[in-house]
């Protein structure tokens, strides 16, 4: 049986709390939300962050009017009628139910192994990072170190509403 590693846990409350704890704790912390590659990937080792900054519990990592929260799990995207049909299809591709039910868009687009159903979806959409209020395009192909030390809050759903069925 694979056991994860020791690690401290810290729950914030604020998108705010969360960033100034990962900024505070530099390249020692990473962020879950969903945990449905995080931990297995510390099980296996293949990271060992002695610090895990939860991002469950911060509203505003919901869904808010036409923002995707990045904290918005899979399932609930694919339930949103509001939502644009294709955002909606493409989410309900990833994975099984289970890992839908705790998966999140923004955990799935920041992953190096992110599902290409979302990935295409989204494409062209930028997201607020914090600490810094500004934008950054999650798909290119240094995504990862552009991320590293921010907070993916939100996604914005144009770019999603222009995407259309080949």
């Amino acid at each position: 049986m694979m056991r994860l590693p020791w690690f401290e846990f810290r729950a914030p409350r604020s998108i705010g709390e969360a960033a100034r704890i990962l900024a505070g704790e530099g390249p020692h912390a990473m962020l879950i939300a969903g945990g449905t590659d995080l931990l297995p990937n510390m099980k296996r080792r293949q990271v060992a962050p002695k610090i895990l900054v939860s991002l469950r519990h911060i509203p505003e990592m919901k869904l808010n009017g036409h923002a995707i929260g990045a904290g918005t799990t899979l399932t609930e995207i694919v339930k949103k009628a509001e939502l644009p049909l294709g955002l909606r299809q493409a989410a309900h591709q990833v994975a099984t139910v289970h890992l839908r039910n705790m998966g999140t868009i923004g955990g799935n687009l920041c992953l190096d192994t992110r599902c290409n159903y979302t990935t295409r979806i989204t494409n062209g959409a930028s997201d607020r990072l914090l600490p810094e209020e500004g934008r950054r395009d999650l798909l290119g192909r240094h995504r990862e170190q552009a991320l590293r030390g921010h907070v993916v809050d939100r996604l914005r759903a144009g770019a999603a509403r222009a995407w259309r069925q080949g």
